[in-house]
């Protein structure tokens, strides 16, 4: 991760020069290379970079006393590689001090002989929601695992969605959960949700009904679940907002 710094502010004086630094500035996975080339430092993930100004970690501080908050995907434009952006728009969505919503659960509902193997990164946060039926309280759903690491095309570009649900209703009808997760030490990204509905939205094989959900570990050991609304602002741009919030203890048998 000490590397990822010094390349992504090498990118970000790099394209500044070109932009300028009163609106957002794109950059690519070729900029990511000529950083790495120039510094003659080495990273195996390249992608993992500007992933981790997306949800992982601030940007440094050389870049955001310019404004620019995160790094994003810019689906915009045209092209089969990503083309990402330093923006100035609040990306990064902290959990709320006061949530909508307490509860408690047990570990007993874990099966015994994952229980203290799972781990606080974002697929053990799956795990432990999964095994304790907590989507089906959170969304009033009888909900239904379909599908992890759901890879898709949003305009033409890959995403990648943590979880998939089918949720039905009392009258029947299906609803597509789409969910993303965080483990300790990561943010949801409002440009990650976005891409995450739109994705599910444009394949005629899920349910035309999506809900957007996320689960967060904190650091304490309690998890956070969320329903956001994503929708087409006045101006044709997507917004994300959040709806509520959930906080979920799991107590020791």
């Amino acid at each position: 991760m000490a590397k990822y710094e010094p390349i992504i502010k090498w990118v970000f004086e790099t394209q500044a020069e070109e932009y300028g630094t009163d609106e957002e500035i794109p950059f690519s996975r070729s900029h990511i290379e000529d950083a790495m080339e120039d510094l003659d430092i080495s990273v195996g993930n390249v992608p993992d970079i500007p992933y981790a100004y997306r949800s992982r970690r601030p940007l440094p501080d050389e870049i955001a006393e310019y404004g620019y908050t995160a790094v994003i995907i810019d689906d915009t434009r045209e092209g089969e590689d990503p083309t990402y952006m330093f923006t100035k728009t609040e990306q990064l969505i902290p959990i709320p001090e006061v949530v909508d919503q307490t509860h408690q659960t047990s570990t007993s509902v874990l099966p015994e002989a994952v229980r203290k193997y799972i781990g606080k990164d974002e697929q053990g946060a799956l795990t432990q929601v999964r095994y304790a039926g907590l989507l089906d309280d959170f969304t009033g759903l009888d909900t239904y695992h379909l599908q992890s690491h759901l890879r898709m095309r949003v305009k033409g570009r890959e995403a990648e969605l943590d979880d998939l649900y089918v949720g039905v209703d009392d009258d029947g009808g299906h609803h597509a959960l789409a969910v993303e997760a965080k483990g300790v030490g990561e943010t949801l990204n409002k440009n990650q949700l976005i891409r995450n509905t739109r994705g599910i939205e444009e394949k005629s094989r899920y349910p035309d009904s999506v809900r957007t959900l996320a689960v967060k570990l904190d650091d304490d050991g309690f998890f956070y679940l969320f329903e956001f609304e994503v929708f087409e602002d006045g101006e044709g741009n997507d917004r994300v907002e959040m709806d509520r919030v959930w906080k979920y203890e799991f107590k020791s048998e």
